[in-house]
C-alpha cells in the first residue's frame, strides 16, 4: 500500500511538471512580448479645454484622445500618460523623465533646439476676440493695428508665441501682453469685461467656448498680414524629447494611419463640430 502511494505521488509530479512545463511554453511568447514594450510617458498641463483637460479624475480632451488612437497602433508601446504643471512638461523632456509633451504644441525656433517635433496634429486657424460691438475689430487688419493695445494670455501657448515673436522684433510698438495663470475662460470674461482689449486665440477654440459660455464677444478672422505672420505655422504638434527619433518615427507613421482611416476626423467632430485633421504629402 505504501508503495502504491508513492507510486501515485511520483506520477502526479511528473504530471504537474509537465503540465506546467506546457503551460509555461504556451504563454512565453505573451510574456516575452509584454517585457519587450517600451513604457513612453506623456505629460500635459491639464488645459485649454478641449485639447486637454481632467474629466471625472480622467484626463481626456482632442490631444488625449489622438494620443491614444495614435499609439494604439503602435503595440511596442505602452503608454502613460501624467499631469503637471505645464511649465514642468519642459523640464520633464529635458531630463528624459517624459518622452512626450502633449498640450496643442506649437513649433518655434527656441523648441526645436530643445525638442523634436511630430508631423502635425492639428491644422490651427485663428481669430482675434473683442468685446461685442467694440469699434477696433473694424480697425485692426494687421499686427501694426494691435500695437499699444491689451491682451493677455498663458505661457507657452501658440497665441503666446506669436505675440511674443512680434514684440521681441517691434520694440517701438509693442502689444501690451499680460500674462495669466487663469483658465481661457476667465481670459475671454476679461475681454468680455473691458479689462483687455483683445484676445488672440483658436478659432476651434473659440467656438466651443462660445458654444458653451454663449459670452458677448465677437470675432473677426486672422487675415491679411496677420495672417501671413501669424500662420506661418498654423500647426500643432506632439513634443518629443531629444535622442528618440525612433519613436518621433513611429508615432508620424502611426498618425498618418489615424488621419487617413477617419479616427481623427471623427475626434475633431466630436469637440469643434468640423474636421481640423492636417493633411500630409
Amino acid at each position: 500500500m505504501k508503495k502504491k502511494v508513492i507510486i501515485l505521488i511520483t506520477t502526479l509530479m511528473i504530471l504537474g511538471s509537465v503540465f506546467f512545463s506546457f503551460f509555461n511554453r504556451q504563454q512565453s511568447p505573451k510574456v516575452a512580448a509584454e517585457k519587450k514594450r517600451t513604457t513612453i510617458v506623456a505629460a500635459t498641463g491639464g488645459e485649454p479645454k478641449p485639447f486637454t483637460f481632467v474629466k471625472n479624475d480622467k484626463l481626456t480632451g482632442h490631444n488625449i484622445e489622438l494620443l491614444k488612437a495614435i499609439f494604439k497602433k503602435l503595440p511596442q508601446y505602452q503608454l502613460k500618460i501624467e499631469k503637471t504643471k505645464f511649465e514642468s512638461i519642459f523640464s520633464g523632456l529635458k531630463s528624459d523623465r517624459y518622452q512626450i509633451g502633449v498640450n496643442n504644441f506649437a513649433k518655434n525656433a527656441e523648441r526645436e533646439k530643445n525638442y523634436l517635433f511630430t508631423d502635425p496634429i492639428f491644422q490651427n486657424s485663428y481669430v482675434v476676440i473683442f468685446k461685442s460691438k467694440s469699434q477696433l475689430s473694424k480697425k485692426v487688419t494687421s499686427w501694426s493695428d494691435l500695437k499699444n493695445l491689451s491682451t493677455v494670455g498663458s505661457t507657452g501657448v501658440n497665441t503666446t508665441t506669436a505675440i511674443e515673436e512680434y514684440n521681441k522684433n517691434h520694440t517701438d510698438g509693442k502689444i501690451d501682453f499680460h500674462y495669466s495663470a487663469e483658465d481661457l475662460a476667465s481670459q475671454l470674461r476679461s475681454i468680455e469685461s473691458g479689462k483687455y482689449d483683445f484676445l488672440l486665440m483658436d478659432k476651434p477654440m473659440f467656438k466651443y467656448y462660445q458654444k458653451e459660455f454663449n459670452f458677448k464677444l465677437e470675432s473677426k478672422s486672422v487675415s491679411g498680414s496677420l495672417e501671413k505672420e501669424l500662420l506661418a505655422e498654423p500647426y500643432s504638434y506632439l513634443i518629443v524629447s531629444k535622442g528618440n527619433e525612433k519613436l518621433v518615427k513611429d508615432i508620424n507613421k502611426a498618425l498618418k494611419q489615424v488621419v487617413k482611416d477617419g479616427t481623427s476626423k471623427k475626434i475633431n467632430e466630436k469637440y469643434f463640430g468640423e474636421d481640423y485633421s492636417p493633411t500630409y504629402k
